[in-house]
């Protein structure tokens, strides 16, 4: 796998993260600090460029689901069906642990999360 797609996938985690993190109306500082280490230790595969300004970026924006969705979609579409699987596993993995970082599963991650897995799996 190329650097370029290794930067891509971190991105999308980056991403995903912040929109289930934030998805309860909570960005709570278990769930930054989860998500700031995962995606510190995922750097280390692949040149992202700055990603603290990448995370506060997404921090700001009002991300949606169907954003995610369609940016996940769109991220596998390049790869072969054993690397879709593996990637799409691991996003999955990561947004249960973002879920659980605060000790708080909302309805509405939940919900989000089912939402994403029927879309993208």
């Amino acid at each position: 796998m190329d650097t370029q797609k290794v930067a891509n996938v971190i991105d999308l985690m980056a991403k995903t993260g912040l929109f289930f993190a934030k998805a309860d109306g909570s960005y709570d500082v278990k769930e930054q600090q989860f998500i700031e280490k995962f995606l510190g230790k995922l750097s280390k595969y692949g040149e992202v460029g700055d990603l603290k300004d990448k995370l506060e970026g997404y921090l700001k924006a009002n991300l949606t689901l169907e954003e995610i969705v369609a940016d996940t979609n769109n991220l596998v579409d390049g790869f072969n069906k054993v690397e879709k699987a593996a990637i799409l596993a691991s996003i999955a993995g990561f947004i249960e642990r973002v879920i659980k970082a605060d000790g708080v599963k909302s309805e509405v991650e939940k919900e989000n999360y089912k939402a994403w897995k029927e879309a993208v799996l």
